[in-house]
């Protein structure tokens, strides 16, 4: 798949458009930049032939090959452009969807299912179930995915105390061994909860390497006793220095008692005063995580839009 200069801008263009920056002093040229560099090395990783021999080889969907694992683009007119592939929610492999990438603002159900019509023959293979996109905003979606939940660190920061804060402690956590912990501690969580059994999912030991490199994995302790962990990353928004949120997990018997909120801002209180901005994705199900970010000024700048087929 090549893309011509003219192309690219209008796809790095539309995909700052989707989010909603108002309020956040977010530097234009700055986004773009970082947009630009990101699809690049996405587009060139997927379409690689080790990165389609994985994904062949991972999801065994049958019939399948390597090339339908490709990155795409189709040229609707003269100026409408989309980026296309196969995806799995969650990496279920029972749960393949298409991903749209548009150089055009899709707005309406509709408009997405336009698009599936011109580009469905070649996914019979996966039976997808689901097309996906994303908007700065709610539409008619079917269901949404997973929200960009953001704000300023120091409007965090500069919020009052909430109650308990005073009694939470962080512990470094400098090796592997939290994880079996950890690990349980979701298996419980699932088991009182099964239907965000495939949406709300244990972090792999992999996936928090960056925060225990960087001294950024914590267990938090309440007068003492440990009742759950906390994971940060250095991680850019746009270009602008920021913390993400991989993971908040607190032990069953804590639960529910809003003590979560305060986790979160002791935490940036206490290590990310030097960063821009505080952000995550937080699926749109998961309604303690949302409440806790939304408690703390976070507020959903994208939204992860699916269509059902």
């Amino acid at each position: 798949m090549k893309l011509n200069e003219i192309e690219l801008q209008s796809f790095i263009m539309t995909e700052l458009n989707t989010y909603d920056l108002s309020g956040l002093s977010i530097e234009k040229e700055v986004s773009l930049k970082e947009i630009r560099d990101e699809l690049i090395e996405e587009l060139e990783d997927l379409n690689s032939d080790d990165t389609k021999k994985v994904r062949l080889e991972h999801f065994k969907v049958k019939g399948a090959t390597k090339d339908d694992y490709s990155e795409k683009v189709i040229h609707i007119d003269s100026h409408k452009r989309v980026i296309y592939g196969i995806r799995n929610l969650g990496g279920n492999p029972k749960i393949p969807y298409i991903q749209l990438r548009p150089n055009f603002k899709i707005s309406s159900k509709e408009e997405s299912l336009a698009i599936y019509e011109l580009i469905k023959r070649e996914f019979e293979v996966f039976n997808p179930l689901y097309l996906s996109f994303h908007s700065s905003k709610r539409i008619d979606a079917d269901f949404y995915g997973s929200l960009h939940m953001v704000a300023k660190s120091e409007s965090i920061i500069d919020k009052e105390k909430w109650p308990l804060e005073s009694s939470l402690e962080f512990e470094s956590i400098t090796d592997d061994s939290y994880y079996d912990w950890y690990k349980k501690g979701y298996e419980e969580f699932n088991s009182d909860i099964p239907e965000l059994k495939s949406k709300v999912t244990v972090n792999s030991l992999s996936s928090m390497e960056d925060s225990l490199e960087q001294g950024l994995l914590k267990y938090v302790l309440l007068n003492g006793e440990r009742i759950g962990l906390i994971a940060g990353e250095e991680s850019n928004l746009l270009g602008h220095s920021g913390i993400y949120f991989h993971e908040m997990f607190i032990s069953k018997e804590w639960k529910g008692r809003g003590i979560a909120k305060a986790i979160q801002r002791k935490f940036i209180h206490d290590f990310c005063t030097h960063l821009q901005y505080v952000w995550g994705t937080i699926d749109s199900n998961n309604l303690p995580s949302y409440k806790t970010a939304y408690s703390n000024g976070r507020r959903a700048i994208r939204y992860e839009c699916f269509i059902n087929l």
